[in-house]
C-alpha cells in the first residue's frame, strides 16, 4: 500500500514541480492576451494578471523602484522558462518596489515574470520612441545561467598510427593496427 502512495504520489509531484509558479498562478494566467495583442493596446488590459518572459536588455534601479527592461520571447510550456531563440514580440518593462542588484539582474538573463499590467511607458531603443507596456511584478524568477560544455577535442587523424604494442586478444598487436591480426 506505501508503494501505491509512492508510485501515485511521486509523477504528480513531479509534474508538479516543473514550474517555478504554483497551480493558482497558472490559473489566473490561463487567459491572458498574447504579447502582441498588449503590445497593441495596453490600456486594454490594464489591471490584468499576465505572465510573461524574455532576457533581460537592462536593470535601472530608481529612488523607489526597479525597472528592468526585458526582451520578450516565447515561454515553455511547461517550466514557464524563456526559449532560447530569436523569435521576440518587442520588448517591456517590469515595475518592483523591491531593490534588485543590476549585477545579478543583467543583461542576457533568462527571467520570467508574472504582474498586473500597469500601462505604458513611453522610452527610447537607440533613437527611436517605443512605448513600453510596463508591468507591476508580483513573482519574478531569475533562471540560472546555462554553460555549454564542450568535447574534449581530437586532432584529425589521432585513432590512426602505430598501434598500442603488444597485448592479447582479437584487434590488439604490434604494428599499423593491420595485418593478420592477433595470431602473430
Amino acid at each position: 500500500m506505501k508503494y501505491l502512495k509512492f508510485l501515485i504520489f511521486f509523477p504528480i509531484a513531479f509534474l508538479i514541480s516543473c514550474s517555478p509558479f504554483s497551480s493558482t498562478v497558472k490559473k489566473e494566467t490561463r487567459g491572458q492576451p498574447s504579447f502582441s495583442q498588449l503590445l497593441r493596446n495596453p490600456q486594454a488590459y490594464k489591471g490584468r494578471v499576465v505572465m510573461f518572459g524574455g532576457t533581460i536588455a537592462q536593470t535601472k534601479n530608481m529612488k523607489n523602484i526597479t525597472l528592468i527592461e526585458v526582451i520578450q520571447k516565447p515561454l515553455d510550456s511547461s517550466s514557464d522558462r524563456p526559449l532560447d531563440t530569436d523569435r521576440s514580440g518587442g520588448r517591456f518593462l517590469v515595475a518592483t518596489s523591491k531593490f534588485l542588484d543590476p549585477s545579478i539582474y543583467s543583461k542576457d538573463r533568462a527571467i520570467t515574470v508574472v504582474g498586473k499590467v500597469r500601462g505604458v511607458q513611453p522610452g527610447v531603443i537607440g533613437k527611436r520612441s517605443y512605448n513600453y507596456p510596463v508591468i507591476e511584478a508580483t513573482q519574478i524568477h531569475l533562471w540560472s545561467e546555462s554553460y555549454y560544455y564542450p568535447g574534449y577535442y581530437y586532432p584529425p587523424g589521432y585513432f590512426w598510427g602505430p598501434g598500442w604494442g603488444w597485448g592479447w586478444g582479437p584487434g590488439w598487436g604490434w604494428g599499423w593496427g593491420w595485418g593478420p591480426g592477433w595470431w602473430w
